[in-house]
C-alpha cells in the first residue's frame, strides 16, 4: 500500500510541494469556465478556473486516528467577496494523511485575487496511544468551530496550472492533558506547482496517494470514489504501473474493485496515475474490503489495529478510530507493499511474516469479512504498509548504496508506546522520492539532514528482533514538523 509521506526537517520552511514562495502572488487554475459549478456558492462575477484541491497533515505523534468532518472552505477577495471550494461537508481521517497528500475536492474557483480562508468544521473523533501503550478513543472536546487563514501575500486564480494544498497541522491543533482531548484545528493552505515530470519507476512512491473504489473506466481513464468527498478521475498513460493479478489494462478493472492510487498533478489540472495497484481477491470470491492502521496488538492468529482509513462495501467513516480485531490463518499472504519496488543492497533482509509482525507496525489488511459493528476482519492479505516517524538524527553513515540513519524516536510517539522502541535506523537511496513539488521547475531543495536533525521519516518499518528496527524511507526530505 502507498501511503508514502514524506521527511520533515526542522532547518527549512514547510515545503509540502511548495515550489515557490507565498512572497509572490501565485496563480491557481487548471482550465476555465464560464461559470461557477453547482454547488459552489460565490458572489465574484468572473470566470471561473478547475483547481484540484489536495489535503496532508502535519500530524500529532500520540494520534492513531483522527477524523474531523470539513463543513466549507471559502476564499475572500480583497474586496470582501467570496467563493465556496468545498460544495458539501466532507468527513476526512487526518492521521493516515501524514505528509501524502490526497485528493479533497476539484473545485471551480472564480479568477480573482484572495486574501484570505475560512475552514469551518464539527464532529472531531480521535483514537490515541495512552502512556500505558493502550489505544484510547475519545470525543474530544471542540474549541473552536471556525479558522481563519491569511495569506502571507494575496494569490491570484487564472489561467496558469497549478492545484491547492490544505494541510491541516494535527500537531498543533489537538492537545492531550491526563484524559482531557481538546481540539483547535489549525490549517495552512497553499498553491501547489504542478510536477514537472513523473519519477521513474524505480522509485517507491510519489508522496501523492489514495486508497479508493472504482466508479467507472473510460479509456485511458478511471473515476474513483475515495470513500469521503466527492469522486476524482485519474489518467493514464504508457508509463503508468499496474500491480495485481491479471491486471495489465484499465480493462481488466470492474465497478467496485478497490484500488491503490500513486499520483502526480499535471498542468491542465490532471491527476496523472503513476501506479495502479488492485489486491488479491479473498479466496471465497467475495467482494473485497480493504483497511489499513497501525497494528496495537499481536496475539497467535490474531492482531489488532487502530483503523486510520478504508475502503470497500462495508469500511464507512464511521468506522474510522475503531480497534478492529484481525484474525489470521496458515491461508493469510503476508507481503511487503508493492509500492515499494526497491529493496534491494540492504544489509539486512527485508521481510514480513506473521512470526515478525509486531505492535506498531503500520498494515494493511484485504478482507471480505470485515464487521464494523462488531468491529472483526478475518483477512486474506496482510501488507506492510508505510508510515511516518518523528525524531532526531544522532548519526549518520553510509552503507553500500544506502545512507543510515541513527534515529532517536520522539517521545510519546504512539510508535515508541506501541513496540517499545526507542531508536530506529533509517536507510534511505537512489529510490527514496523527492517530495512533491521537489521536482519542479525552480523548486528550493531541501537542505541535507544533519546529526541532530529533527525530521520526520515515512517508509516501512522491519521488526529485526530482540527490539531493533530498520525503516527502509519511500520519500525524501522537506519542511519542519508542525509547521
Amino acid at each position: 500500500m502507498n501511503l508514502c509521506s514524506r521527511i520533515r526537517t526542522s532547518t527549512t520552511t514547510h515545503l509540502l510541494g511548495l515550489a515557490a514562495s507565498f512572497g509572490m502572488a501565485i496563480s491557481l487554475v487548471l482550465g476555465c469556465s464560464s461559470a461557477v459549478t453547482p454547488g459552489t456558492v460565490s458572489n465574484i462575477n468572473a470566470s471561473s478556473a478547475t483547481v484540484p484541491v489536495l489535503i496532508t497533515d502535519a500530524p500529532n505523534d500520540q494520534l492513531v486516528a483522527f477524523t474531523l468532518t470539513l463543513n466549507s472552505i471559502t476564499l475572500t477577495d480583497s474586496a470582501g467577496k467570496t467563493a465556496s471550494i468545498l460544495p458539501t461537508p466532507t468527513t476526512i481521517e487526518i492521521c493516515h494523511l501524514n505528509g501524502i497528500q490526497s485528493p479533497l475536492v476539484t473545485a471551480s474557483i472564480p479568477a480573482d485575487t484572495y486574501t484570505s480562508a475560512v475552514i469551518t468544521f464539527s464532529s472531531p473523533q480521535i483514537t490515541y496511544i495512552n502512556s500505558s501503550g493502550q489505544p484510547v478513543s475519545v470525543t474530544p472536546t471542540l474549541a473552536t468551530t471556525s479558522f481563519t487563514f491569511n495569506f502571507p501575500t494575496p494569490f491570484t486564480v487564472n489561467n496558469t496550472s497549478t492545484s491547492l494544498l490544505v494541510d491541516m497541522l494535527a500537531g498543533q491543533s489537538v492537545t492531550i492533558s491526563g484524559t482531557a482531548v481538546t481540539v483547535s484545528p489549525v490549517f495552512n493552505i497553499k498553491p501547489v506547482p504542478p510536477a514537472a515530470a513523473a519519477p521513474p519507476p524505480s522509485q517507491n512512491g510519489t508522496g501523492m496517494q489514495q486508497m479508493a473504489t472504482v466508479v467507472s473506466v473510460s479509456g485511458t481513464s478511471v473515476t474513483l470514489q475515495p470513500g469521503s468527498g466527492p469522486d476524482f478521475t485519474v489518467t493514464t498513460n504508457s508509463a503508468t504501473i499496474l500491480q495485481g493479478p491479471n491486471f495489465t489494462s484499465l480493462s481488466a478493472l470492474t465497478v467496485g474493485e478497490i484500488v491503490q492510487v500513486d499520483f502526480i498533478v499535471q498542468s491542465g489540472g490532471t491527476y496523472l496515475a503513476t501506479r495502479i495497484q488492485i489486491p488479491p481477491p479473498p479466496p471465497n470470491g467475495q467482494q473485497s474490503n480493504m483497511i489499513s492502521g497501525p497494528v496495537t496488538s499481536v496475539s497467535s492468529g490474531s492482531f489488532k489495529m487502530a483503523l486510520m482509513q478504508g475502503a470497500g462495501p462495508s469500511v464507512g467513516t464511521s468506522s474510522t478510530g475503531d480497534i478492529v480485531t484481525v484474525t489470521t490463518s496458515s491461508s493469510t499472504t503476508f507481503a511487503i507493499a508493492p509500492q515499494f519496488v526497491t529493496l534491494t543492497g540492504l544489509p539486512f533482509t527485508p521481510t514480513f511474516t506473521s512470526t515478525n509482525l509486531v505492535a506498531g507496525q503500520s498494515v494493511g489488511v484485504v478482507t471480505s469479512a470485515f464487521s464494523s459493528s462488531a468491529q472483526t476482519a478475518t483477512a486474506s492479505t496482510v501488507y506492510l504498509a508505510p508510515q511516518t516517524v518523528d525524531g532526531t538524527v544522532t548519526a549518520i553513515a553510509t552503507s553500500g548504496a544506502y545512507t543510515a540513519y541513527t534515529y532517536s524516536l520522539a517521545s510519546g510517539s504512539a510508535f515508541t508506546s506501541l513496540s517499545g522502541a526507542t531508536t530506529i535506523t533509517v536507510y534511505t537511496g537512489a529510490a527514496t522520492a523527492p517530495p512533491p513539488g521537489a521536482t519542479v521547475s525552480g523548486a528550493t531543495p531541501p537542505p541535507a539532514i544533519a546529526v541532530g536533525s529533527t525530521v520526520r521519516f515515512n517508509g516501512l518499518i522491519f521488526n529485526l528482533g530482540s527490539g531493533s528496527f530498520a525503516m527502509v524511507a519511500g520519500c525524501s526530505p522537506d519542511g519542519p514538523p508542525g509547521i
